[in-house]
């Protein structure tokens, strides 16, 4: 009669049997069974609980996070890792992610493999780590890595492709010279449709998203190309999104080289400033804040970094005659900075601006001249010419394989609306050539109103 009664248990609570049970099946780890798993999940979940409350993952569900065990094979053999989750990584995709908690053998013996938890070995900044295969608990549930799109809790941060949805429009933007960001868009919706779901915020935060136009200079821009350096290469600049309780930075890997990107968040109910940072790292560094979405700079900035840096190409011609050949030097791209490579015997090192002044980088090309290695020779006779008469002092130039530089950096004041440029006469000593006279003729305006 004992056994009817358990078999009609087990039929009346068939529906909602576990795939399987702590006493069905016990966890293993290279065919030995695991001691006490059950403790081991609940450590975990612990050293995860500080995890979140300093804000270095996301919940994204309104349940709590939750330690699993990675199935490796057939039955119930185990990875030697607890996943805990799912949460969000700030600064990944909307998706999900799970923190990996590794688990060190303590002690081996008849009952199994005793085991240690150790500290979560949360992922970087923008960066997802999901385990590989089913996860299982020791209370008979099995789960995927997977569960899509889930709620957003607080510090959750997503950067998302720009797929042209609907948002306010803003206007804010911050710069050094390797980095220029634009808020074109600005929104606080109830809830956020992405490629893989409906995000929605849970109590207690709202969603923002930001439309972001980036170029990534120090990548599209040839003159941070250049190789060797002297010292250290420059430095990649730090974009930050900077919230209430929290400052998020924002993985310079998961934004696009020239193009544009959204960024979704959260932020604690009834808001507080927001604010975009850039800093400058390396030599010189500077820090730039910019309010979100009003664009109002908060702090003393760099006048010209409040400026744009300059269109991709313009057209400024003089004549130069270099010995017998008659030709011209043209000004194919203005620039306007606070820092510029320049040439330093045959190494580059950077350049930064005085207080109050700005780099202006001019780029040059020559026509109709002798190809010869002249620019460190004829560098000086390149003069661009101020507004007040006065001749811009020569910071530095890129020399490159032609008759005269194929750039030139000269330190103007920051509020700077033209320039002048010419070649001045002289004499030279050139290789190949020999001694040639030099003579230019009217100078180029270089218009700088942007």
């Amino acid at each position: 009669m004992r056994w009817v009664v358990v078999l009609l248990a087990l039929l009346g609570a068939g529906c909602a049997a576990p795939a399987f049970s702590a006493e069905q099946v016990r966890l293993t780890i290279g065919g030995q069974p695991v001691v006490d798993a059950a403790s081991l999940q609940a450590r975990a979940e612990a050293e995860l609980s500080y995890t979140l409350s300093f804000g270095y993952v996301a919940r994204t569900s309104d349940d709590a996070v939750s330690c699993w065990f990675a199935r490796t094979g057939r039955a119930f053999d185990v990875d030697t890792r607890l996943w805990c989750g799912p949460v969000q990584v700030p600064g990944t995709a909307a998706t999900t992610d799970w923190v990996p908690v590794p688990l060190a053998e303590v002690g081996r013996g008849a009952s199994g493999v005793r085991l240690e938890v150790g500290p979560p070995q949360v992922p970087a900044q923008g960066t997802r780590s999901t385990p590989v295969g089913t996860l299982v608990r020791t209370d008979g549930r099995e789960t995927t890595a997977d569960q899509g799109v889930g709620g957003a809790g607080p510090d959750f941060l997503a950067v998302l492709p720009d797929e042209g949805q609907d948002v306010d429009e803003a206007s804010a933007s911050v710069r050094d010279d390797q980095l220029e960001v634009r808020v074109t868009g600005y929104a606080s919706p109830p809830s956020w449709s992405t490629a893989e779901g409906e995000l929605r915020a849970e109590h207690g935060v709202a969603l923002r998203v930001l439309r972001l136009r980036v170029v990534k200079h120090g990548e599209v821009d040839s003159a941070f190309l250049q190789t060797p350096w002297r010292g250290w290469l420059p430095q990649p600049p730090e974009l930050a999104l900077d919230l209430p309780g929290r400052r998020h930075p924002l993985p310079a890997d998961r934004l696009p080289k020239d193009g544009a990107v959204l960024v979704v968040y959260t932020v604690p109910v009834g808001g507080g400033p927001e604010a975009l940072v850039l800093n400058t790292v390396g030599a010189k560094s500077l820090e730039q804040r910019v309010e979100v979405p009003s664009g109002k700079a908060v702090g003393a900035v760099a006048g010209v970094l409040r400026r744009s840096a300059g269109p991709e190409s313009t057209s400024a011609s003089t004549p130069v005659a270099l010995g017998s050949a008659n030709g011209s030097v043209e000004v194919v791209r203005a620039r306007l900075g606070r820092q510029r490579p320049v040439s330093s015997g045959d190494q580059y090192e950077l350049a930064t601006a005085a207080l109050g002044k700005a780099l202006l980088e001019l780029r040059l090309q020559g026509r109709d001249l002798p190809t010869v290695l002249g620019a460190p020779i004829t560098v000086d006779l390149v003069v661009v010419t101020l507004p007040d008469g006065t001749r811009a002092p020569l910071v530095g130039a890129r020399h490159g394989g032609e008759a005269f530089p194929v750039a030139v950096v000269v330190e103007v004041p920051e509020d700077v609306r033209s320039v002048t440029f010419s070649v001045t006469a002289g004499t030279v000593v050139l290789p190949r050539l020999g001694s040639v006279a030099v003579s230019g003729g009217a100078p180029a305006t270089v218009g700088l109103d942007f």
